[in-house]
């Protein structure tokens, strides 16, 4: 069985979906089938991300460059062409889309032959179905056409699988898998000389307190909501800081907004750092805080974030929208908040610094929840099973 899976994000570029696109690569090949990536081209990093992966990995020169993204579709349509090519030569029997872009790329060949897959985060169906951006809503239509044809639907969560047959999609054709982590990250202990190093570097004390947020620095992710939410935490608990660890935008207008609320001094940001490091970051806090909301039509389908933090024993807050209301048992393995108010976040984090017991208790569920329903090793085996269901069968898995 050949599988080429297509993406428009994947290593070195930091995100959820590159990392989640990565594991796939790597655990489908590990059963024998002969997997290759298309993907963006970043620059020099590729060569080193492939050849960690040790699968042929094709590249799109310039995919990966800002300048392209600046271009309404020509992202599509360059790779468009490189996926037609690929197609040509490598004939592979089933296809498997990753990010709404490789949709509506996929979704523009004049015929299949091949056997479509698509994974589906939620974020796309909102954005392009449901968004008022021009060349956005123009993307539903290939993207429609593509899962009109597909064997399989993924979805990341139930929340997708409804976003999905709200747009025309057959609930038969939705598998829902959730996304899944290293093993590593169940059973590695904290690395004591590293976290050690860390405090010192970001001159953190023994007795602070840490929050952290590990995503993309973006309105979505709501680090805003928590520097909002900050003051009324240090109140109570003045030996508090809030990391945030993550590229994007909004950087410098975060970090503008944490000194306007004065709260400067107590807040991190670290930049994007590998994913290998993230555990590190989830170590040395003590409560992980997402509150992601909906934003720029974009939802969280469900976010990798929240299920490391929780694979590593900590007490997650998140957001009460989207698919983190199934990473998160409220009051059970974290707690969940509204995203859009600072004092409901402040109570959410003060009841848990107030509570260390309960916190660590929420820690220890979150574990087990991870072991139960979130490993890497059951996310390959149900995209396997499923892959495999589609590759035997004429009809729908």
């Amino acid at each position: 069985m050949k599988v080429l899976i297509y993406t428009h994000e994947f290593p070195p570029f930091l995100g959820g979906l590159a990392t989640t696109s990565y594991k796939l690569a790597k655990g489908i090949s590990v059963s024998g089938a002969d997997v290759a990536v298309l993907a963006p081209g970043y620059g020099a990093g590729d060569r080193l991300a492939d050849a960690e992966l040790e699968r042929r990995v094709i590249r799109i020169p310039g995919l990966g460059g800002k300048w392209v993204k600046a271009l309404p579709l020509f992202d599509i349509i360059l790779g468009w062409l490189y996926l037609c090519v690929t197609i040509l030569r490598g004939k592979p029997d089933i296809v498997l889309f990753i990010t709404e872009e490789a949709e509506a790329a996929g979704g523009l060949l004049p015929y299949f032959p091949f056997k479509p897959v698509v994974r589906v985060a939620g974020s796309g169906i909102t954005t392009c179905f449901y968004g008022n951006r021009f060349f956005k809503k123009i993307m539903r239509f290939p993207m429609k056409r593509l899962y009109d044809r597909s064997r399989l639907i993924i979805a990341v969560s139930k929340n997708t699988g409804e976003l999905l047959e709200s747009v025309g999609v057959p609930g038969g054709r939705i598998k829902v898998i959730y996304n899944g982590v290293e093993e590593e990250m169940l059973t590695r202990k904290p690395h004591r000389e590293k976290l050690s190093g860390m405090r010192k570097r970001y001159g953190i004390h023994d007795d602070t307190k840490v929050l952290l947020t590990v995503a993309r620095v973006l309105p979505r992710k709501g680090q805003d909501t928590v520097i909002r939410a900050l003051p009324t935490v240090l109140e109570e608990f003045p030996n508090t800081v809030y990391i945030i660890v993550g590229e994007g935008r909004y950087r410098e207008q975060f970090r503008e907004l944490a000194i306007d609320t004065g709260v400067g001094g107590r807040v991190i940001f670290t930049g994007g750092v590998r994913h290998e490091e993230i555990m590190d970051y989830i170590d040395l806090c003590d409560i992980f805080v997402m509150p992601n909301r909906y934003w720029n039509n974009k939802i969280e389908g469900l976010p990798n974030a929240l299920i490391e933090a929780s694979a590593r024993g900590k007490p997650v807050i998140a957001g009460s929208h989207g698919g983190s209301v199934e990473a998160v048992r409220s009051g059970v393995t974290g707690l969940l908040a509204d995203p859009e108010s600072a004092s409901n976040v402040a109570e959410a984090v003060l009841a848990l610094l107030r509570d260390p017991e309960k916190a660590r208790l929420m820690g220890e569920n979150g574990r087990q929840s991870v072991e139960e329903f979130h490993t890497v090793t059951g996310m390959i085996n149900n995209y396997l099973s499923a892959i495999k269901t589609v590759y035997n069968n004429d009809g729908n898995a």
